[in-house]
């Protein structure tokens, strides 16, 4: 089976790491992966794994470029692509005019990894989402979301929940002490981690407001944020910084920057905090699960969709720090409490590994063969 995954992004988040890892997981399972993405991009240069003949690359990703149809159709007649699978909407205004252009039906699925306000269903969106067979929404928020922005009816949409590789994440896999004595962090600190990027969304400064709030009961205590902002962000990036001198929280907080070593990281971690109240799903959240982290979560959108209430994770309202705290605070002194939330998110974390997803995926594209293969010969 020859599948073309495209990914016309420049950034690097939960999205663009996911279409990486999901090409990957394909080649695993003895899929013929080719990849369409822009030149030089982070998901151009983290996929080294697929060689320079099956990859498209591309200098843009403008809207309806000429040059990018006409190499994309090119393309998929060479290579006798037979299914594509995009990651990103955007790329539906370069493959969907490819695919007007052949004869042949080839499959296209597309994956919706994030909430829009923008309603699409003016007569030219109308054109360009007919063309998809398939719309996998990661969540059950991202599902509703595309029926009220977008003409796609119902009857094509799933839900496939984003994965991880489980095994990754395992903290047995990593040296505790080792990991700590390269951050400077002491073996006796007790450390609540978030992992994330820099962004109002994703709720850092919620978190410090919290740990301002409590910060006279919080002994031998570090909390850490791995990530950074993008160019656009780096605004919210200062003010966090501003917020956490201006509280006098310098010893208690600790900024990582972008990390690759996340797995290290969280097998370092005896709790995570994942505040995001704009979460189409909350892919470290599972990542953190996995690791065995206890968890206090934003009660939002697509985390939903992942936690079990009190089983699972801790919550709280969007901007409510007064809970927060005390969600901080009794997990730091609960231990009970930590090893029942430790166990329930590793249990639940299974259900989100990339085994269950090949084999949703999988059947997918081969249910998307049939229909065509059938068609064409009635065609005929």
């Amino acid at each position: 089976m020859k599948i073309l995954i495209s990914c016309l992004s420049n950034s690097w988040g939960g999205m663009e790491m996911f279409a990486v890892q999901s090409a990957q997981q394909l080649m695993n399972n003895n899929m013929d992966v080719y990849l369409f993405c822009v030149e030089n991009s982070k998901i151009d240069l983290n996929s080294n794994f697929i060689s320079d003949e099956k990859k498209l690359r591309v200098r843009s990703s403008s809207y309806l470029n000429v040059f990018n149809i006409l190499k994309l159709k090119k393309f998929l007649e060479s290579k006798q692509i037979e299914i594509i699978h995009t990651q990103f909407s955007k790329d539906l205004w370069t493959i969907s005019p490819a695919l007007w252009l052949i004869k042949k039906h080839i499959p296209l699925v597309f994956t919706k990894q994030l909430g829009s306000f923008i309603i699409k269903k003016d007569l030219l969106h109308r054109l360009i989402y007919r063309r998809i067979d398939k719309a996998i929404a990661i969540s059950q928020i991202i599902k509703n979301n595309l029926l009220e922005t977008t003409p796609l009816e119902e009857e094509k949409i799933i839900i496939i929940h984003n994965v991880i590789d489980i095994e990754k994440y395992n903290p047995d896999n990593y040296k505790r002490k080792t990991i700590r004595k390269q951050l400077a962090i002491s073996d006796d600190v007790f450390v609540f981690t978030n992992v994330a990027r820099l962004s109002p969304g994703k709720g850092q400064d919620i978190v410090i407001k919290s740990i301002s709030m409590i910060k006279e009961q919080l002994k031998n205590v570090l909390f850490v944020f791995v990530g950074e902002a993008e160019e656009s962000e780096k605004f919210y990036e200062s003010y966090l910084k501003l917020l956490v001198k201006e509280n006098g929280l310098d010893d208690l907080i600790k900024f990582l920057g972008f990390r690759k070593d996340i797995p290290e990281i969280l097998a370092m971690s005896d709790a995570f905090i994942f505040p995001s109240y704009a979460e189409a799903f909350g892919i470290s959240l599972v990542e953190a699960m996995a690791s065995g982290l206890p968890n206090i979560v934003c009660k939002a959108d697509g985390v939903l969709d992942i936690i079990i209430e009190n089983e699972t994770s801790l919550t709280f309202e969007r901007n409510d720090i007064e809970t927060l705290g005390q969600n901080i605070l009794l997990l730091l002194n609960n231990k009970e409490l930590r090893e029942k939330l430790r166990e329930n998110s590793i249990k639940r974390a299974k259900d989100f590994s990339f085994d269950s997803y090949n084999k949703k995926i999988i059947r997918l594209y081969s249910d998307l063969l049939e229909i065509t293969s059938a068609e064409n010969k009635h065609k005929v």
